[in-house]
């Protein structure tokens, strides 16, 4: 899935393991870190120029660079290398509470910070980040605004990280649902009838059936709905 370009998303950012929850990290772009690169890599951490690190970590969230190179998140860590397994094991079982409780927030900047790292904690398969933002998202009204669709749009996208189960799926067919389709709504629909289309037919058939019997659809949406359905194929919106 292509991700937002955001510095947390490119391969060049790095954090320790004491910022995985705050969002801050470092660019090894930068010259100053280039002679400590071969001993970060090794370590996975940044215990060769910890002091350097806490004077150059900045938050991920900011708009990437013209460097911008996309990294696979669960590729970060080696699995053939001891301590790549341990930081693994422990994202796993994080506590990310307080990172959940920033989803509450009215600073819209926390919140995507705390999207962002709930995102990076499921993708390592914390499922109380997943449990967290999903009971979130199921809690949330209608979506009517454009805010609102920015704010959908990041939630599923991180519910997204997830390999497809059935309450995500859910959550999915819920939004559709509850908010209307429309020009406001346009790109959330569309995000998340891409999501829906690379999950196994026999997952979304059912439930979008059903979907198709609550609501009453323009022909086009139908159309799109009915082309996941039985081609499995579709264009966006």
């Amino acid at each position: 899935m292509e991700q937002d370009r955001i510095c947390f998303y490119c391969n060049y950012y790095f954090s320790g393991t004491e910022d995985f929850e705050t969002g801050l990290g470092v660019c090894l772009r930068d010259e100053l870190f280039e002679p400590f690169i071969e001993g970060i890599m090794e370590s996975s951490s940044f215990a060769c120029c910890y002091d350097l690190y806490l004077e150059k970590r900045f938050d991920g969230g900011k708009a990437a660079c013209s460097d911008f190179e996309e990294a696979e998140i669960i590729e970060i860590f080696d699995e053939d290398d001891i301590n790549g397994i341990l930081m693994r094991e422990t994202l796993k079982s994080q506590n990310v509470d307080g990172i959940v409780k920033q989803l509450d927030s009215s600073d819209s900047a926390k919140f995507e910070k705390a999207v962002t790292s709930l995102s990076a904690y499921i993708v390592m398969g914390n499922n109380n980040a997943y449990e967290g933002l999903l009971n979130y998202y199921n809690e949330l009204p209608s979506a009517d605004s454009l805010q609102d669709v920015h704010i959908r749009v990041k939630v599923v996208n991180a519910l997204a990280q997830k390999d497809p189960e059935i309450r995500t799926i859910s959550a999915f067919i819920n939004e559709l649902s509850r908010t209307p389709s429309n020009n406001t709504t346009r790109q959330l629909y569309t995000e998340i009838l891409n999501i829906l289309g690379r999950c196994p037919v026999e997952m979304v058939k059912e439930p979008l059936l059903q979907l198709l019997e609550k609501r009453q659809y323009s022909f086009r949406m139908k159309k799109k709905i009915d082309e996941l359905l039985y081609l499995n194929n579709f264009e966006t919106f």
